[in-house]
């Protein structure tokens, strides 16, 4: 009955320090003044792509000829295109897909980072020196060539699934295929330090797995530097989308991106629509700005140097 008691008491200790480190986290990102700003601009979007939509009187798709290439006005704020569809209401939309994509394709790539990472971190030798090599060969070979021709043999693919969702599923592939290497290479090195620790000595004492090691033990305490990686490689994903877009080859139109739709608007600025141009590539800037503010806050937050 006392161990049982020792053991709950030692529980709810544990439970308070970890509220208080996170709490403490809290604290000192707060005091980021542009990180908190970003945190709010960011979510102010996500709840603007997700509910604008649904809201605004105007359809995605629907043109009207009579109302082609009206000016900003209090009617359609952000004016409206070349077959007269609502700009503001696309760019919502737009934003959800550009949004999605660079959240998802850094979920592919700390998948597969995380997973580099830790083997190679974990068993070190022969296995690390392979899977180094391949990340630094990775690493060397042209990014842009390669989203291109990525993107375009997964088009070729016959998979009704890929054709269906207009390109986002491919583009979502071939940006985490892409860009797991550095986290891969901060992972290994948390790893390559962490292995060496008392309590995973003591873990391989008790008998318990590699896996159980890797995932339980270790991996938590590798995942400060990971999570500002992910931040910051989620504003590249959403770059590298709206630059693939902007070439041709991203999301295909009907579906609106501020990529595609930045490219759309290229002869247009040149007839002197430059709303057209001016509102995507804003959205595109502010996106970008908020979350690098926010991944340096979350830096500064969750470095042990400076949390207190």
């Amino acid at each position: 009955m006392t161990t049982n008691v020792t053991y709950l008491a030692d529980q709810e200790a544990a439970e308070r320090d970890e509220e208080t480190m996170l709490q403490l986290v809290w604290r000192q990102f707060r005091k980021h003044k542009m990180a908190v700003l970003g945190m709010t601009v960011l979510l102010l979007l996500i709840v603007g792509v997700v509910v604008g939509p649904i809201v605004t009187p105007y359809d995605i798709e629907r043109s009207s000829l009579r109302e082609r290439y009206q000016p900003p006005s209090l009617v359609h704020p952000f004016g409206t295109d070349d077959l007269g569809r609502d700009m503001l209401t696309r760019i919502l939309a737009g934003g959800r897909i550009s949004l999605n994509i660079g959240f998802m394709s850094m979920v592919v790539a700390l998948a597969i980072g995380v997973t580099v990472g830790s083997v190679a971190g974990f068993y070190g030798g022969k296995v690390d020196n392979i899977l180094m090599r391949f990340t630094d060969i990775m690493l060397t070979l042209p990014r842009l060539f390669l989203l291109i021709i990525m993107v375009l043999l997964l088009r070729g693919i016959n998979w009704p699934y890929l054709q269906e969702s207009g390109g986002i599923v491919a583009i979502i592939l071939v940006l985490g295929v892409l860009s797991w290497m550095s986290i891969a290479r901060l992972v290994r090195g948390a790893f390559l330090s962490l292995r060496q620790m008392e309590f995973v000595e003591a873990a391989r004492s008790l008998g318990l797995s590699n896996r159980r090691i890797i995932v339980r033990h270790i991996l938590p305490n590798a995942v400060t530097p990971v999570i500002v990686a992910a931040t910051l490689g989620m504003a590249r994903a959403i770059i590298s989308e709206s630059g693939l877009s902007f070439l041709g080859f991203g999301v295909q139109p009907p579906t609106p991106t501020w990529g595609n739709m930045l490219s759309n608007a290229q002869q247009e600025m040149l007839r002197g629509h430059m709303w057209m141009a001016i509102f995507p590539g804003l959205m595109i800037f502010i996106t970008v700005i908020a979350i690098n503010y926010i991944g340096d806050g979350l830096r500064d937050a969750l470095d042990p140097r400076h949390v207190g």
